[in-house]
């Protein structure tokens, strides 16, 4: 059994700092192992002279305001109109300073199909949440009435637009519908073939920038409900 450093070597290795010195024992013969060892200082307070990390600063201006319109409602159903089997499709539409928070900004109810009078109920449920920074472009509501045959095939019966109310509190509404007449030629062949003129583009049915050259039909009406709620428009000058 044999020891691979002096005393004086072994007692220099054990006053050093920096090493560790442990005993390994193996099957034969026991022998010594030097580990560095890393030795982090501490320093004293008065030593430690790094500044401190400070917090960014919170800025206390808060974001702009913005004024709120909910709608909530139903499409409740039409009436008025030549046949039953009616269906509907909706839309709101709002200015660019306008943005949609919840909801849908448009929609399609059911195919009703009356057994007692000519009035078709939908009951389509309306709940739609805007903010806005202005007034302009206030929220208008447009609506296309469909029929739908026997065999499938859907026929335009009606276009029509309202305004939503800007006063808050429950509201009845009524919209009344029109439809494109077109030529004789497209009148005949409606009354015995089916289909009709309809509009290239939806935005005439509330823009009435070209639409006062249209031929049109009176048809009937839409009825809907809607609850108006309004929130911080004080800061606009609006009172509710």
């Amino acid at each position: 059994m044999a020891f691979q450093y002096t005393a004086q070597r072994l007692r220099a290795d054990m006053d050093s700092p920096e090493r560790e010195l442990t005993m390994v024992l193996n099957k034969k013969e026991f022998s010594w192992k030097i580990l560095s060892k890393k030795v982090t200082p501490r320093l004293t307070p008065q030593q430690n002279s790094s500044p401190p990390v400070s917090s960014p600063p919170v800025s206390s201006s808060s974001p702009p305001v913005m004024a709120e319109v909910h709608l909530i409602g139903q499409i409740v159903g039409a009436s008025g109109f030549p046949s039953s089997s009616l269906f509907c499709k909706w839309g709101i539409h709002t200015g660019g300073a306008w943005k949609l928070l919840s909801g849908l900004r448009e929609g399609q109810t059911q195919v009703d199909h009356p057994q007692l009078d000519d009035v078709a109920y939908w009951s389509h449920p309306i709940d739609v949440h805007f903010a806005t920074k202005g007034l302009q472009g206030w929220p208008k509501l447009h609506v296309q009435v469909w029929h739908q045959d026997s065999f499938g095939r859907s026929e335009l019966y009606g276009y029509g637009f309202c305004h939503v109310p800007s006063s808050p509190g429950f509201h009845q509404l009524e919209c009344v519908t029109w439809r494109p007449l077109g030529t004789w030629q497209e009148q005949i062949s409606q009354r015995f073939v089916g289909g009709g003129p309809q509009l290239l583009s939806n935005d005439l049915i509330y823009t009435g920038a070209d639409r006062y050259r249209l031929q049109t039909r009176t048809m009937g009406s839409v009825h809907l409900q809607l609850a108006v709620l309004l929130r911080n428009f004080e800061r606009y000058g609006v009172e509710g």
